[in-house]
């Protein structure tokens, strides 16, 4: 899984994705070779501590299903509108954009 992705996976996940949200917390992705994922956080958000912390707990709700093997190749580019999330909301709205795209 690659955490950090370039202008060209980027330019090509929001061509045209699929948008998904739920809980303030969008998600557009698109059909890739591999895993990617990327994040849209502005610093008016919040502090760098509370972006890095949303970014975290995100990686690691993702990963633990890509670790699964039940996600497949899959570009995804998250947006929150805010990042004072706790885990289990950021895990229920990842699982749910994972059964959006259809991931058992």
């Amino acid at each position: 899984m690659s955490f950090s992705i370039n202008h060209k996976i980027f330019s090509h996940i929001t061509l045209s994705p699929d948008f998904y949200s739920k809980n303030q917390i969008s998600f557009m992705s698109r059909k890739c070779d591999e895993l990617y994922l990327g994040f849209i956080i502005p610093r008016k958000l919040g502090s760098a501590v509370s972006r890095n912390k949303f970014k975290k707990r995100c990686r690691h709700a993702i990963s633990s299903i890509h670790k699964s093997g039940k996600l497949p190749g899959v570009g995804v580019v998250v947006k929150p509108k805010h990042v004072d999330f706790n885990y289990n909301t950021i895990n229920d709205s990842v699982e749910s954009w994972a059964k959006s795209i259809g991931v058992n």
